[in-house]
């Protein structure tokens, strides 16, 4: 007997397989390393939100999948609400972190899109190098701006559950 009487909704099953391939995919450690994401929480939230924002654009896409993002974009910052109290952030902290955080990944949602949406890597890569890399490795900001487009152009050809699973994001290439 179930103790709490009402099924999940697809949306919230969906979100929670879009998440964990999300945050598979922005752990590959092939992302961090010296001249590369440093492995920090920055940097990994950073990593979260590149891949999240993919998600997110994806979705987007079809008006048909707004439950879907609205349901992963609420599992996203109950993680990073999560993460900031694993790390030791004060309960009357977590509010305040969590404001400027949605602030950031909005911006940075808002950023990406638009970079993907000119044409070469230049804009992408200046913001992938500001925002994820903190300026200090260019050369792998144009590789990730690289992997970052062909993700987006992979995930707008294929069906949205191919996001959430491993084939739905390319691996990172060197």
């Amino acid at each position: 007997m179930a103790i709490w009487p009402f099924r999940r909704s697809r949306a919230e099953s969906d979100a929670a397989r879009l998440l964990g391939a999300v945050t598979a995919a922005s752990r590959n450690p092939a992302l961090f390393g010296a001249g590369r994401v440093h492995d920090t929480l920055e940097g990994r939230f950073e990593l979260m939100t590149l891949h999240a924002a993919l998600a997110l654009m994806r979705l987007q896409r079809e008006p048909a999948l707004e439950p879907l993002a609205q349901a992963f974009t609420d599992r996203l910052f109950r993680q990073f609400d999560a993460g900031l109290r694993e790390a030791g952030v004060g309960d009357t902290s977590v509010p305040k972190r969590m404001r400027r955080m949605a602030g950031d990944f909005y911006g940075r949602l808002r950023a990406y899109a638009d970079a993907l949406s000119e044409t070469g890597n230049g804009a992408l890569a200046d913001a992938l190098a500001r925002n994820v890399l903190g300026g200090h490795a260019p050369d792998f900001a144009r590789e990730l701006a690289n992997y970052a487009r062909t993700a987006a152009a992979a995930q707008a050809a294929a069906p949205v559950e191919a996001l959430m699973g491993a084939d739905g994001w390319p691996p990172l290439e060197s």
